[in-house]
């Protein structure tokens, strides 16, 4: 009698510990520090119409940006999750130099879509492609 209740016991326990693992899968999308490999590298866009530029340079721990008229942001504290098919979302602090508009600090989020070997940042600027200024 003990042994069918000890054996009762652990299979009720390997069941609902089964179940358990079932109703709560990993996170396969997590936070990781730094920028993704795939973004690295200076990314650059002209529009000769108009006589208009823009820039990203994103290393490893740091990126900054810069578009003609605006005043230069740096990024910092930077992390980044993976939402597949060449789209991530890059949390940062951001801020820009002492003394220009943008000189205060603040998080946001970011997401940057690379296709075709141009990124896109936002969904609504202008494709980068590699290149420098």
């Amino acid at each position: 009698m003990k042994l069918h209740r000890l054996t009762a016991t652990f299979l009720m326990i390997t069941i609902l510990g089964i179940s358990g693992l079932a109703a709560n899968p990993a996170q396969a999308a997590s936070w990781h520090k730094g920028t993704p490999k795939a973004l690295r590298g200076n990314w650059v866009y002209h529009r000769k119409q108009v006589s208009q530029w823009g820039y990203y340079h994103i290393s490893a721990n740091k990126m900054t940006g810069d578009d003609q008229g605006m005043p230069g942001l740096t990024y910092k504290h930077l992390k980044y999750k993976s939402l597949g098919h060449g789209k991530y979302k890059i949390h940062s602090y951001s801020g820009g130099s002492k003394g220009s508009f943008a000189s205060k600090w603040y998080w946001g989020t970011q997401t940057f879509v690379k296709r075709h070997g141009k990124i896109q940042v936002n969904g609504y600027t202008p494709w980068y492609h590699h290149g420098t200024l």
